[in-house]
């Protein structure tokens, strides 16, 4: 790809040139986490991520970072550990309620997926991802 000398995006270069001197504090690793699983480094943000979430542990944010870093990843029970803290942290959050649903999914644990699927739409009656998760699970 085109500007890209050393395997890092520009902005995530200029971002590590800018932050070089000060200490990684969890939003710094965050972001440095967000670039990273941007540039198709999995590995390398779900380091980064779990470095913040050391610092700040109950950060539904960074929470839900992990669980999208799994799921890039294909690590999906990661993922259903990580969106399950994140609800911990914040019930009422339908995405998460979401996102754990296709977290299940993958994992083939439809009935799970489809109670989070419900929760989901309890909380936002309007979400089409879950309405539409379970219409097509209806069919099968």
């Amino acid at each position: 790809m085109a500007g890209r000398g050393d395997g890092i995006g520009r902005l995530e270069g200029l971002y590590n040139r800018v932050t070089a001197d000060t200490p990684d504090g969890a939003r710094t690793l965050n972001v440095k986490s967000v670039m990273a699983l941007d540039n198709d480094r999995p590995n390398e943000a779900a380091e980064l991520i779990g470095r913040a979430l050391v610092i700040e542990p109950a950060e539904y944010a960074y929470l839900f970072h992990l669980a999208k870093v799994c799921a890039k990843a294909g690590w999906w029970s990661h993922c259903v550990d990580a969106l399950r803290r994140a609800i911990y942290v914040d019930p009422v959050n339908p995405e998460a309620w979401y996102g754990l649903g296709r977290a299940f999914e993958e994992l083939d644990s439809i009935g799970e997926a489809e109670v989070c699927w419900r929760q989901c739409l309890a909380l936002d009656p309007k979400h089409i991802g879950a309405r539409e998760a379970l219409v097509a699970h209806a069919r099968r």
